[in-house]
């Protein structure tokens, strides 16, 4: 027998319908559009090495060192705080597989030793942030040094070069044409796609970043889930140092990897991702890790030299991001000025009157779809909602018509007072 003092059990979730032209003007699109004019770019300008076997593997292979550090930044971009000590943390791990190797450890062993060793400095960094309730920017500047300043110390100016094989082969061998690099890439993303988008781990990312406090009395345990998010990102940067040193040909010094953090930073940032916490999505930074790759290598053919490319890197980021705001803002002042005449009164009236309008449309599709009417009844009820829609719409004239002569009169007033 059912309990009578428990409350019914409703379904909140907001079920919008697919929309076409609602997809297509979506930031991941927009990122797409631009990957595909680099690549046109690319075709047309270097047409011949373009289309010469090996080269978009190439492209591909030198985005893919740091892209286990963009997925494991997006968390920490969720939650509202950022981690610039991730090129540290990466190089820190790459110096305990190498010296572990060093020692006759199996090659196994070492790497797990690596990416634990990533993620015990991602630990350190949870608990000083969510813990001791430092800034995150404050305390990831200062493990970056502390961490770099360590592997200096031991490695000092050697190089290890004693590596797992498979590094090398992770970042530069394909599969059937397609880089294995890319292949694991995916599969990681597809986990952070489900664990960010349809856990309730994710969930509560999105919360905290929003609002922490809201997130406290919620109920979530906002310090622990913080320490989580900065432990994944530690090991994400233990992961990161498998691509890095195969990228580097097995080999590692102390000085490697300076800039990798910011180049993750601005690749979230660029997909989507809000620094300020609780937006954006996984498919976004996937994509932009693509555009970064593409954008350093088409520049570099062009003859750009490094410096220069960071440069235009850097306003390109800053124009991506501005994008968004800048279109909302510049289509609201157009719409404003050709069907408003500038004034907002008139535009208040009319979006009111649309919206009037919208709901009573609404009931016509209701009442052409409703069986239990008769068609007499169908037409009656249909013709009343089309005289109010009349009736508005012929109001909302007069009212647009009597609000642009006050304008003009101001004006015509505004000008003879000058004179």
């Amino acid at each position: 027998m059912a309990n009578p003092t428990k409350a019914p059990a409703y379904n909140l979730t907001v079920k919008e319908k697919f929309k076409l032209s609602r997809f297509l003007v979506q930031w991941e699109m927009i990122l797409v559009y631009i990957l595909i004019l680099i690549n046109l770019v690319l075709m047309t300008t270097k047409s011949n090495l373009y289309f010469t076997p090996g080269t978009i593997q190439s492209i591909i292979q030198s985005g893919m060192d740091l892209s286990p550090l963009v997925l494991g930044m997006i968390f920490i971009l969720m939650v509202g705080d950022i981690d610039v000590s991730v090129a540290a943390t990466m190089i820190t791990a790459s110096m305990v597989t190498g010296l572990t190797m060093d020692a006759g450890i199996p090659a196994v062993i070492c790497v797990i030793l690596g990416i634990l060793a990533g993620g015990i400095c991602g630990a350190f960094n949870g608990y000083l942030v969510a813990y001791m309730k430092m800034p995150s920017v404050i305390v990831t500047i200062s493990t970056s040094m502390l961490f770099r300043g360590i592997v200096k110390i031991i490695l000092d100016v050697n190089v290890l070069k004693n590596f797992p094989k498979f590094y090398v082969n992770l970042a530069w061998m394909n599969i059937l044409g397609i880089p294995i690099a890319l292949l694991f890439f995916l599969a990681m993303a597809a986990g952070f796609m489900v664990i960010l988008h349809k856990s309730t781990f994710g969930r509560k990312l999105y919360i905290i970043g929003n609002n922490p406090t809201c997130a406290t009395y919620s109920g979530i345990n906002v310090k622990w889930t913080k320490m989580a998010v900065f432990i994944i990102m530690g090991l994400m940067a233990g992961i990161t140092s498998m691509f890095f040193v195969g990228r580097m040909g097995g080999g590692v010094s102390s000085t490697m990897g300076t800039g990798y953090e910011l180049d993750a930073i601005a690749i979230c940032v660029l997909g989507g991702i809000s620094t300020n916490g609780g937006k954006g999505k996984v498919y976004g930074p996937v994509i932009a890790t693509l555009i970064m790759a593409f954008l350093n290598y088409t520049l570099g053919l062009m003859g750009v030299d490094a410096n220069s490319r960071k440069i235009m890197i850097g306003f390109i980021l800053i124009i991506a991001v501005l994008i968004p705001s800048i279109n909302k803002q510049l289509f609201d002042n157009i719409k404003l000025y050709l069907a408003y005449a500038g004034n907002k009164n008139i535009q208040a009236v009319n979006v009111k009157a649309a919206e009037e309008v919208k709901s009573l449309m609404n009931l016509i599709n209701e009442t052409r779809k409703d069986a239990a009417l008769s068609e007499a009844d169908k037409t009656e009820k249909m013709k009343k909602y089309n005289e109010k829609i009349n009736a508005i719409k012929a109001k909302t004239k007069e009212q647009t018509l009597k609000l642009k002569a006050e304008m003009k009169e101001d004006q015509r007033k505004a000008s003879g007072a000058s004179r």
